[in-house]
């Protein structure tokens, strides 16, 4: 004879409201090449992007990236990193100047003004739960850019260098209400 012993069973559609929550659905990808770009204009990440429909329009989508990058910021600002839900920017401040700097999850300050600042890499991680309201396919995606075009952001690997690389991820969670 056999037994079998669990906690709890989460049905398929998740918890009932005011019954904690649990994952629906998880959807990952995972950049193994390089990206650069010099634009001082938020552009996608490419490889870095995730399509889903949650199952109920109560539910919430737990967001995180995981995204190595450098570049060569030599004289031109801070690399700067925003997470996008299709062509919306979210997870943002709400103050400073008026431009996409406070619309970023990340900024790359460290290596502004080194002689060397090319050889720096770093990992940006940014966890954020987010509210589509909706059933509707969305895409959710990581963006780039530079405060000024004379650097280059690079992700999976350094400035200085095209023979260094790393990964990259995203992955989103449908989380029941």
């Amino acid at each position: 004879m056999s037994t079998l012993k669990v906690n709890s069973i989460i049905p398929v559609a998740g918890v009932p409201t005011g019954g904690g929550g649990g994952i629906i659905q998880v959807k990952t990808v995972t950049k193994t090449d390089t990206f650069t770009t010099s634009s001082t204009s938020f552009v996608d990440i490419t490889g870095l992007s995730v399509d889903m429909t949650l199952s109920n329009s109560s539910h919430k989508i737990l967001i995180r990236y995981d995204v190595l990058f450098g570049g060569d910021f030599w004289n031109a600002g801070p690399a700067l990193l925003a997470l996008a839900v299709d062509s919306t920017r979210i997870a943002k401040g709400t103050t400073g100047a008026d431009d996409d700097r406070n619309s970023t999850t990340f900024q790359n300050f460290y290596a502004n003004n080194a002689n060397n600042s090319n050889q720096n890499i770093s990992t940006s991680t940014v966890s954020f739960l987010y509210t589509p309201a909706d059933t509707n396919s969305h895409t959710y995606k990581v963006q780039a850019r530079m405060q000024s075009s004379n650097g280059i952001c690079s992700v999976n690997r350094t400035g200085y260098t095209t023979d260094y690389s790393g990964i990259s991820t995203l992955t989103i969670m449908e989380v029941s209400a």
